[in-house]
């Protein structure tokens, strides 16, 4: 956790039934964090979708959701006519986790970074957790 009791964590991912993270990785160039086929499970749980999720190698927790989207951004703005390919057959998202110990604060982005997510045209989604605050 951060000093300021908020990190963050940042994928786009692409979901499909019928995706193949194989083939992504070898259209793309680029390497997963993590991938999933469909049909794969994991305990007791079965995926009916497959994943293919890039994080460009970053930090595991980035101390605000700025630097970590912009991180990413910049590894993959390039390749934007490939992700704008998948996303005519595929859901696309900008998977952002936000670990928090404290209630107060949160993300904050630029005019400048809300315009480049824009113009990449994929969803962000924020997905909150609360964890007790580390003692030391």
């Amino acid at each position: 956790m951060t000093k300021q009791g908020h990190a963050y964590t940042v994928e786009l991912r692409i979901y499909g039934e019928n995706l193949d993270p194989d083939v992504v990785t070898r259209q793309t160039g680029l390497q997963p964090c993590q991938t999933r086929k469909a049909g794969s499970s994991q305990g007791n749980r079965t995926y009916q979708k497959a994943i293919w999720a890039f994080d460009a190698k970053g930090p595991t927790d980035w101390p605000s959701l700025e630097d970590g989207l912009s991180f990413v951004l910049d590894a993959i703005e390039s390749r934007k006519m490939s992700f704008d390919e998948y996303r005519r057959s595929f859901e696309l998202i900008w998977w952002c986790g936000h670990f928090q110990s404290s209630f107060d604060g949160g993300p904050e982005l630029s005019p400048s970074l809300l315009t480049r997510l824009g113009a990449f045209g994929v969803r962000l989604y924020i997905d909150n957790y609360f964890s007790q605050p580390q003692t030391k």
